[in-house]
């Protein structure tokens, strides 16, 4: 059956998807609440049940869709990272140095670029 053309498969997993993320919204502010009143409990216990909450909510979070698809988004990340052609240790030192020379030399032109102005307004004011 058709519904604004979505069939009952997508409506159902739009649903599920939904459900995971009130219950993944429900268990922090739990998390929260819990640890504002509970703050007299000893804490080996409190932090106990909070690591739990945490770990059952991660898990609510990483089985949704869109976790899933930036795990699949960071995993090819990594891939082209490792695709990468990386300089040698030397190849990065000579490029710094002609940075460095082309940096002082160009420098070295805007000093004498000011300079000359400089010379040649006072001339002219004088």
């Amino acid at each position: 059956m058709n519904f604004l053309g979505f069939n009952k498969r997508h409506i159902a997993a739009y649903i599920i998807e939904y459900i995971k993320w009130t219950i993944s919204i429900v268990l922090l502010v739990l998390i929260i609440i819990y640890n504002y009143i509970y703050q007299n409990i000893q804490e080996i216990f409190r932090d106990l049940l909070v690591s739990v909450l945490m770990i059952c909510m991660g898990y609510v979070i990483l089985s949704t869709k869109k976790c899933k698809t930036i795990s699949i988004f960071i995993k090819k990340s990594i891939i082209e990272v490792q695709k990468i052609f990386w300089p040698t240790y030397i190849e990065t030192l000579q490029m710094t140095f002609i940075v460095f020379i082309v940096t002082v030399i160009i420098s070295m032109i805007l000093w004498l670029l000011d300079y000359s102005l400089i010379y040649l307004i006072s001339f002219l004011i004088r």
